[in-house]
């Protein structure tokens, strides 16, 4: 494969993955995951050819800028009684704006993607039905989901090819 089809591939990738109105945060995430996997091709090519990493290792690599985080990109759970047993349950609540900039999915699936938790959009009858707020969009989780070893809290969260990963405990 070329170089020209290869830049297409990714070209076309990115393209798919910013959708059709991406947000600068949108941008700015995708540029950091870019970042991020363009370093690690590069440390596995050091690994391959000596020389090379000793070519690295003499200049250091620049650090990633920091991200702020902005004030949407977040998720949180909460634990509450349920109304008719009493018995508790595990509520998740999406916000707004990385709910918009994740499609505004009606239902969302819980998964555990290596020590990462995600939110991936569905459709049909699976996942969990979100039901919208002022500011959240939220469904109630099963206890064994994955994130049941979560404690209750608001959780930076961002977007990573298409689903919303799970990070920090920040409040």
């Amino acid at each position: 494969m070329s170089t020209d089809d290869i830049y297409d591939l990714l070209r076309r990738a990115v393209v798919e993955l910013l959708g059709p109105r991406p947000s600068p945060a949108r941008r700015r995430q995708l540029a950091i995951d870019l970042r991020a996997m363009a370093d690690q091709q590069e440390r596995l090519a050091a690994r391959e050819i000596p020389n090379r990493s000793q070519e690295l290792s003499a200049t250091p690599a620049p650090k990633p800028p920091k991200v702020e985080r902005s004030p949407g990109m977040y998720i949180r759970i909460t634990h509450e009684p349920d109304p008719q047993t009493g018995a508790k349950r595990m509520r998740l609540a999406i916000a707004k704006q990385i709910w918009y900039d994740l499609g505004s999915p009606e239902r969302i699936d819980v998964q555990r993607a290596g020590d990462e938790i995600w939110l991936a959009p569905t459709t049909g009858k699976t996942g969990y039905a979100l039901t919208g707020g002022m500011s959240t969009q939220s469904c109630v989780v099963h206890w064994n989901a994955p994130l049941a070893v979560l404690t209750p809290g608001r959780y930076a969260a961002f977007l990573r090819a298409g689903v919303i990963v799970v990070g920090e405990q920040v409040a």
